[in-house]
């Protein structure tokens, strides 16, 4: 990823925490020349990230140099507010691909008399809510502008942790090392949000990890999980986790126990937070807990590289590492004390980061657990039959803004069925709807067990009488139901209104997306030619659909298609 920083202060010792090759840093105080200037290097070169960076004291530095009333600092904050606002919406217009991230900002603690700051007109922290409150607006406005809770990070880290003076006076820079080191974590995270690079699912332990002792040793009634003492910690340690299935992160246990033990505790145990419906997976065995994992990816259909898998045994930790490299595994707490502040610092913020939910992610347990009823019915029957019985309904929508959001973490998470696994951010997926020249399709999926939400995306660039599948990709938890068939035909049959008389299309292979590899081959897509990696295809409108409709029955096997 290509960064630029812009600042106030200086923030040049940020390089050597960011693990970035191309970084660029604009001059002192220049942030917002950078992003008005044509000519400058922000607007020259094409960064994926912008971050912004305002360091309180300086941003007011004229306001603290008098003793006005907050209302009269108001007004200068408000006209420096108007002037940045100005910059970052005329740099977003021109350049609509990259990502902005602009911290929160904060006053120091001790300006004049903290009594003065909470009992006169004088308040800073008034203007500090003011300002913040700015820049979240600002936030809802623009889908490329991200917010960094820098407020926070201090609050967490204490002030006198972050600013040291001396650094100041010598050469401009006001943070410590320790300052940057957080704040480089914190971009890394936030970036790692808005790629969609976080894990999906967390494995758990439960002996010593869900609660406190050993099940097998000292029963249901003696371990310990209460609301006193350690017993308290584990429960909120329960609760944090619970928390997580509403970000759309899937929960399974991975337990060396005896089964009827756990169901027991699960059921009875009155200071559970936790219930076994809680879990899209329950393996709960003697068996080698790497294979316990593996087993879970496969019923799940979901990569190795989306589990975290936390257990309080060294040996276990290390034995997943050595065998399953492809899995996360945080090293565990020591005293359970500070179980839920390791819990949110060393596992969610790294590994599950997020900078929004959709409907789609509160909804996810509940989907993957009809996903196993679907599994358990398609065993009973032929194909045919078992597409018949799940009664699909499919929905398919042209330029939705509202799925913008849905539609970049798709295009970032799905790696299966991915005809050419090209990622885009938000930014990118809304210049794509507000050109003429592109169409962004996405299909929603619902059956009589239930629904599966916005499952499907593709991308169509246009040109002339020709339209180009930039992207085609289906959710990996409706592979196998000819669904993609359908997208398929509803785009077909969208361009020919739009008077396209060819499509082509890519596919490049990947080590992951093999299971998509004979899908034009089907559609009876011509092969044109291969360049390097990718694999070319054209062919007219009519002929597809005639050929989708004949072989496929699209029309027969879905029971309602709308246009959305």
């Amino acid at each position: 990823m290509k960064t630029a920083v812009l600042s106030n202060i200086n923030l040049n010792p940020l390089k050597v925490f960011l693990a970035q090759k191309e970084i660029y840093f604009a001059g002192y105080g220049q942030y917002v020349q950078e992003l008005i200037n044509p000519n400058s290097s922000v607007n020259t070169k094409d960064f994926d990230m912008i971050f912004l960076h305002l360091e309180g004291e300086e941003f007011i530095k004229e306001i603290l140099e008098s003793l006005m009333t907050t209302q009269e600092a108001r007004q200068i904050i408000a006209e420096k507010l108007k002037l940045l606002s100005g910059a970052l919406t005329q740099y977003m217009q021109k350049h609509p691909a990259a990502s902005v991230l602009l911290t929160t900002i904060v006053f120091p603690p001790f300006v004049f008399s903290n009594y003065l700051d909470v009992n006169s007109p004088y308040s800073l922290r008034t203007l500090e809510g003011y300002i913040n409150e700015e820049l979240m607006e600002w936030s809802k406005k623009f889908s490329q502008l991200y917010l960094m809770d820098w407020r926070s990070l201090v609050l967490s880290h204490g002030y006198k942790q972050i600013v040291d003076e001396k650094f100041w006076y010598l050469g401009r820079i006001k943070y410590t090392s320790g300052a940057f080191k957080a704040l480089a974590l914190e971009i890394q995270n936030i970036t790692r949000a808005i790629e969609g690079k976080a894990k999906k699912i967390l494995a758990l332990d439960l002996d010593n990890t869900l609660w406190g002792g050993i099940l097998g040793e000292d029963g249901a009634g003696g371990i310990n999980l209460s609301e006193e003492g350690i017993g308290k910690a584990y429960r909120d340690f329960q609760r944090a986790i619970k928390s997580l299935i509403d970000l759309g992160v899937l929960l399974a246990v991975n337990s060396k126990n005896n089964p009827e033990d756990v169901e027991e505790v699960f059921a009875d145990h009155p200071m559970m937070i936790l219930k076994k419906e809680d879990f899209v997976s329950f393996k709960v065995n003697w068996n080698n807990k790497a294979d316990n994992l593996k087993e879970m990816a496969n019923e799940l259909n979901l990569g190795l590289e989306s589990f975290v898998f936390i257990d309080d045994s060294p040996r276990e930790r290390e034995m997943v590492k050595a065998l399953l490299p492809q899995v996360s595994v945080p090293e565990f707490v020591q005293d359970p004390a500070f179980l839920k502040t390791w819990f949110l610092e060393k596992v969610v913020y790294p590994e599950f980061p997020k900078v929004f939910v959709t409907s789609e992610d509160r909804a996810k347990s509940t989907q993957y657990k009809a996903l196993g009823q679907r599994n358990e019915l398609a065993k009973e029957l032929c194909m045919e039959e078992f597409i018949k019985q799940l009664g699909i309904e499919i929905g398919f929508y042209v330029n939705d803004k509202r799925l913008i959001q849905r539609t970049a973490q798709l295009t970032q998470k799905t790696n299966q069925f991915n005809m050419t696994t090209r990622r885009y951010t938000e930014a990118e997926v809304d210049s794509f709807m507000n050109n003429p020249q592109t169409v962004v399709f996405n299909l929603d999926y619902r059956d009589k067990f239930g629904s599966e939400g916005v499952v499907g995306a593709a991308i169509v660039r246009k040109k002339e009488s020709v339209g180009y599948l930039d992207s085609f990709l289906l959710s990996c938890r409706i592979i196998g139901r000819s669904v993609e068939y359908v997208l398929l035909y509803k785009i077909l049959d969208y361009l020919k209104g739009q008077r396209i008389k060819e499509v082509s299309a890519e596919f490049i292979p990947t080590p992951k997306n093999s299971v998509a590899q004979d899908f034009y081959k089907n559609t009876e897509f011509m092969r044109m030619e291969q360049r390097e990696a990718s694999v070319y295809f054209q062919d007219t409108i009519e002929t597809l659909l005639a050929s989708l409709q004949k072989k496929y029955k699209i029309e027969d096997m879905i029971l309602n298609t709308a246009v959305k």
